[in-house]
């Protein structure tokens, strides 16, 4: 006995954005990839999520040039983004985030310093008037040591690794004969 069963699973990722403030309930954005069109994407939601859609516009956000390093490197234009806007049968209400009170279980607060202390870092790393000059730097220990080091090797003029040769080493230029 053969059983065939056909099992059609998108292969792309549709993202659900959550809307503009002034946006009305009967309206859903998505970031949908680049080769989507407005029929893939009602079908996709009525098949996927039984969602029915009357229209769909649909548009391409091109992001501005920047550098490729932050401040420095080549320019280059970032990957265009498609996006769609599906107007749906039935409203959609997005739930209101939850209260401080019921984000304690999962350390929120911590969460929320973190990227503030990461925004701030980048920030900090990016500005180009906060790069310290030379002299500011503090200078680590083991730099410290390394110059100590080759001062007393210019003073001294000679300096071992402590290893002793086998003997076999011929200077070039002195035992062959030109």
């Amino acid at each position: 006995m053969l059983i065939v069963v056909s099992a059609c699973r998108p292969n792309h990722v549709i993202a659900f954005i959550r809307p503009k403030p002034r946006q009305p309930p009967n309206l859903a954005t998505f970031v949908v990839p680049l080769q989507f069109n407005k029929l893939d994407l009602r079908d996709y939601l009525f098949h996927a999520y039984n969602v029915e859609v009357t229209s769909v516009r649909s548009f391409i956000n091109q992001p501005t040039p920047r550098r490729k390093y932050g401040n420095t490197g080549k320019w280059f234009r970032p990957r265009s983004q498609k996006m769609m806007i599906a107007e749906l049968v039935k409203p959609f209400v997005w739930p209101e985030p939850p209260a401080e009170k019921d984000r304690e279980p999962f350390d929120h607060a911590t969460f929320t310093k973190m990227e503030k202390m990461r925004e701030d870092q980048i920030k900090k790393e990016t500005d180009p008037a906060n790069i310290p000059l030379r002299t500011q730097i503090k200078i680590p220990p083991s730099r410290r040591t390394l110059k100590e080091q080759a001062e007393e090797f210019m003073e001294s003029g000679e300096w071992s690794n402590g290893k002793i040769g086998d003997g076999k080493w011929t200077e070039v230029e002195k035992d062959v004969p030109v």
